[in-house]
């Protein structure tokens, strides 16, 4: 059922608005003010569908009410609006278009041409809606394939080397890791995981036969090798989607004392992505089986790292990959054991995750009791908007308690009611059920005038409030 919110201080008109929608099977709330309007869409989520909002109005127009609205930001600010008015001044109309306004309706006005309008505004949201999300599937769709496709070519690449299948999988979940504890956000965690899987791409121009070599490499044997991070550079940097992706292929080799190759780089230099995966990829080294060895035992494998740091790996990220080998007490954290204890198959899917934005439900979330989890679901339609609404409502907890509880205090009745009716609807949407109905039974009691339950019950209904303000903010990581 579409939602329409009717904005207008003139009563008469807000009746006969809301009956001529009311008969096209439209959900209508009045609403007799700009400030209002504010007031009522705040927190709120899910938001009405359509607003028609007058433009003449006393203390806050509608045009004054608008660019409150949009400068808002936020879903509230999307909200389709036309504005209505008996005013002729084409000055009025400009600037309401102007300003995006879907339309502009002059009273008084037919039924049939206001239904007409509305209609066609909402069939116009709901196609940009439809694209949007046409769009954002296709995305997701685009970015599974292109992982997959990734990691199917990582490992045609590992697959050239007989004594290191699963090489550049495990460097790029360490890679991750690192990134992760020098407080990369999701995105650069993953763009360092994808580096990470193609840093030896460039070995696909070197022979076979010299990669699974058991003998020493000769010098020009291992020039040959050498040429992997150039090559690696020349593949990857036609990928101009991510022009960061070529960096992990061309400068995993560089050292920070500047003795590395291709280009000798040293220290800072060195890009710190490249950094990162430098150090994964000498970690993977020494604990994979080779041709030549065993993988090495951890304390060796330690002190190889310790001896390298300031010279081969980069201090800072060689003293995390420490501290990550003595959390990892089974030595789970190596070839095979890797593999076996789920860590790969974890960070490939927490990728996947983060590149298709599927949101997971957090666990403290279900185990808050001031939250019927089920019915938020339920009424928000999936996990996604589910979260957002809770991040909607549980951003506006400060200010829209404030605002009640200046109504409350000062007796405003109109404005009371208004906020709590507001309240009622936030609160339910995202399954705060006992603020809902106490929101609802002191909406009745302000219709009525009833002032001794108000007096009663609005400093319970703002205890209950203000409480889910700091678990929310907590378990939804707002700032």
């Amino acid at each position: 059922m579409d939602w329409i919110v009717i904005v207008d201080d003139d009563d008469e008109n807000l009746i006969r608005t809301a009956d001529i929608l009311k008969r096209e099977k439209m959900r209508v709330t009045k609403l007799f003010s700009g400030q209002g309007l504010l007031d009522y869409v705040e927190g709120m989520s899910p938001l009405p569908d359509l607003i028609l909002l007058d433009i003449i109005m006393p203390e806050m127009n509608g045009i004054d009410t608008f660019k409150a609205l949009r400068g808002r930001g936020g879903g509230s600010a999307k909200i389709p609006v036309i504005f209505i008015t008996g005013n002729e001044d084409l000055a009025f109309e400009k600037e309401g278009l102007a300003l995006g306004a879907e339309d502009y309706i002059r009273k008084p006005y037919y039924p049939e041409i206001l239904k007409l309008r509305v209609k066609r505004a909402l069939e116009r949201t709901r196609l940009r809606n439809n694209l949007q999300k046409e769009v954002e599937e296709k995305t997701k769709e685009i970015n599974r394939f292109s992982l997959h496709l990734v990691q199917t070519l990582a490992e045609a690449i590992d697959a050239k080397d007989t004594y290191t299948n699963g090489h550049s999988g495990r460097v790029a979940t360490y890679s991750k890791e690192l990134a992760k504890k020098l407080g990369y956000d999701e995105q650069g965690q993953d763009e360092v995981y994808i580096m990470g899987l193609l840093h030896d791409v460039g070995k696909i121009g070197v022979p076979d036969w010299i990669i699974n070599k058991p003998e020493r490499l000769t010098d020009e044997e291992y020039a040959e090798i050498k040429k992997h991070p150039d090559v690696g550079n020349r593949i990857l940097k036609k990928v101009q989607e991510i022009p960061k992706l070529a960096l992990g292929a061309r400068w995993h080799h560089e050292r920070i004392d500047g003795r590395g190759y291709p280009d000798g780089l040293r220290g800072n230099m060195i890009p710190e992505e490249a950094r990162i995966i430098a150090v994964a990829d000498a970690y993977d080294a020494m604990t994979s089986n080779r041709s030549y060895r065993k993988a090495l035992p951890q304390e060796v494998v330690k002190a190889e790292l310790e001896k390298g740091k300031g010279s081969q790996f980069d201090e800072k990220i060689a003293d995390i990959m420490i501290r990550m080998i003595d959390e990892d007490k089974d030595y789970v954290m190596r070839e095979g054991e890797a593999e076996h204890s789920g860590l790969r198959d974890r960070s490939a899917e927490e990728t996947a995750i983060h590149m298709d934005a599927q949101p997971i439900l957090p666990l403290m979330l279900t185990e808050l009791g001031q939250l019927d989890t089920e019915l938020g679901l339920f009424l928000c339609g999936d996990v996604e908007d589910y979260l957002h609404a809770l991040s909607v409502f549980a951003g506006s907890i400060s200010v829209k308690s404030a605002k009640l509880e200046d109504a409350f205090v000062k007796k405003d009745i109109s404005a009371y009611t208004t906020l709590v009716h507001s309240l009622k609807s936030a609160s339910r949407t995202v399954g705060a059920t006992e603020i809902s109905d106490l929101a609802r039974q002191l909406e009745t009691a302000g219709k009525n005038g009833d002032l001794e339950t108000i007096q009663k019950d609005t400093p319970r209904l703002l205890s209950l409030y203000r409480d889910l303000e700091a678990p929310l903010r907590d378990i939804l990581s707002l700032d």
